[in-house]
């Protein structure tokens, strides 16, 4: 998703017909037509060489990113966990941008067929807002909870455990984003199933997806900030007895991945619409949410990995678990 501003390139091209103009204070301001028309744009039955790229690249990292989506669901499913790790942000968020990928590009698939179905159309316009919507209050909670996390790096305080229980969360988690569907259907219940069955344009309706998430991208950003400054202090007083620089280089990591899976890579958006290379990276780094959420919390957690090798130990020898030990060395 992006939304870009900013003053209409002069040259004839692809994204010209993305561009809308819109009249804010006597001066034009030229937004793109959707967040989402940076994938939708590239599905059509004649599009130059180039687009016919764009098109596969997104059709491979969407797909790619679903992937892993499933694989960190099923990890945070089947996997044991310690007491203290929080993961219903993690695992609802994953829930919300996998059906929100999946059920888009199906309908693009679909989109000559669905057409035909006015009614089908707005119901999967305003299941996609609340979908996406719901992903970004999610991006929102992940970040919270960092924060607090980091801030509190030595213990989490059982009262604080309590406030944000994983019921708490999830009534936030869908109940925001319900609330604003619901007041734009009674508000403007024209302004779902456009031509590509995202929401329409008329009457600023677009701000109803675009306002949310600007808020929350600028909210999440500050706590990225914060939350790098905080960690990047605790760092510092590591005790230089331990592998300090391996710790400190995967910590970095995390923190630049941390970018991305709390969404702020999303602004990207604003800038992407005159440069193919940022609309590229865009593309890239806000449909692979799901494998960096996979990188950080299960391929890079240590009790995980270790649950990892005895899964693959009990399929490759086909041993029970109390009989892995005796057989290591072989297997």
């Amino acid at each position: 998703m992006a939304v870009n501003m900013g003053h209409p390139s002069t040259e004839p091209g692809p994204s010209d017909d993305l561009l809308l103009p819109l009249i804010l204070d006597e001066e034009p301001i030229y937004v793109v037509k959707e967040i989402l028309d940076s994938w939708e744009g590239y599905i059509s039955e004649e599009r130059p060489w180039s687009d016919s790229l764009m098109y596969l690249l997104n059709l491979v990292c969407v797909i790619v990113g679903l992937v892993f989506f499933s694989l960190a669901l099923l990890t945070f499913a089947l996997c044991q966990w310690s007491p203290g790790v929080n993961n219903v942000a993690r695992i609802n968020l994953c829930v919300s941008l996998l059906l929100a990928h999946l059920l888009f590009l199906l309908t693009q698939q679909f989109l000559s067929l669905i057409r035909r179905q006015q009614v089908l159309c707005a119901v999967i316009s305003g299941v996609l807002h609340f979908l996406f919507l719901s992903g970004f209050v999610w991006m929102f909670i992940e970040a919270v909870l960092l924060y607090i996390c980091v801030k509190n790096l030595s213990h989490i305080s059982s009262k604080k455990t309590e406030v944000l229980s994983s019921g708490f969360l999830c009534v936030i988690g869908y109940t925001l984003p319900l609330v604003v569907v619901s007041v734009s259907v009674g508000l403007v219940p024209e302004g779902y199933g456009s031509e590509d069955c995202w929401i329409k344009q008329d009457k600023g309706f677009n701000w109803s997806f675009s306002g949310p998430v600007c808020v929350i991208l600028a909210l999440n950003t500050i706590l990225f900030i914060n939350i790098s400054i905080n960690l990047y202090s605790a760092l510092t007083k590591l005790n230089t007895e331990v592998s300090r620089m391996k710790q400190t280089k995967i910590m970095t990591f995390k923190t630049l991945a941390q970018f991305v899976v709390l969404g702020c890579s999303w602004i990207l958006g604003f800038f992407s619409n005159d440069s193919q290379i940022l609309e590229i990276l865009f593309l890239i780094l806000n449909s692979q949410q799901g494998t960096f959420i996979f990188l950080i919390y299960c391929v890079l957690n240590d009790e995980v990995r270790q649950q990892y090798r005895k899964c693959f130990r009990r399929l490759c020898c086909g041993l029970k678990p109390n009989n892995i030990k005796s057989v290591q060395k072989k297997c």
